[in-house]
């Protein structure tokens, strides 16, 4: 005679769901951002140093107001002689041993390219972080001297903590 087994219904959790990936992308985003700032690469290595080659910056359309310097072509320009490491030294608000301040190549002149570092798509099964097309075309040039966009060995240790926890979180007790 065969046996029979009977199940009465019970539910298994969606363990995760697209609102999860939307947290672990914005997650993403802010481990990027936070990385950024203290001058770190997406290998875990500082950022290159910028630019001594002298430049000559646009007092027009500059993202940063050009401070210090020297004034250049009939006051439409002004000339830095250290480059652009110079320009942005002396046209940035930093007050030497100050708190809270961003490593010195944080890639933030005006703060575009940071804030525009977003969740592009997100689905149950993934998500895509890059840039909108406000600075897409830069951004993504920036990326090639300076990889900034992806996860250093360190981010990947703490978002695989944060998933992690985000799943324990919906197991049943």
């Amino acid at each position: 005679m065969p046996s029979q087994v009977t199940f009465k219904s019970f539910k298994v959790p969606a363990l995760w769901s697209a609102a999860d990936s939307q947290v672990t992308a914005l997650d993403t985003v802010a481990l990027i951002k936070r990385r950024i700032y203290k001058g770190i690469d997406s290998t875990g290595r500082p950022f290159l140093s910028y630019s001594t080659r002298p430049i000559y910056v646009p007092k027009k359309g500059a993202r940063l107001t050009p401070k210090g310097g020297r004034e250049a072509r009939g006051g439409r320009s002004v000339y830095y002689a250290g480059g652009y490491a110079e320009y942005k030294e002396k046209s940035r608000r930093r007050v030497a041993g100050g708190a809270n301040q961003t490593a010195e190549v944080d890639l933030t002149l005006s703060g575009a390219l940071v804030n525009n570092i977003q969740p592009l798509q997100v689905s149950k099964s993934g998500y895509i972080i890059g840039l909108t097309s406000a600075v897409r075309g830069y951004g993504y040039r920036v990326n090639e001297r300076r990889p900034y966009l992806g996860l250093s060995p360190n981010d990947v240790k703490i978002l695989s903590a944060a998933v992690a926890a985000r799943i324990r979180k919906k197991l049943p007790k």
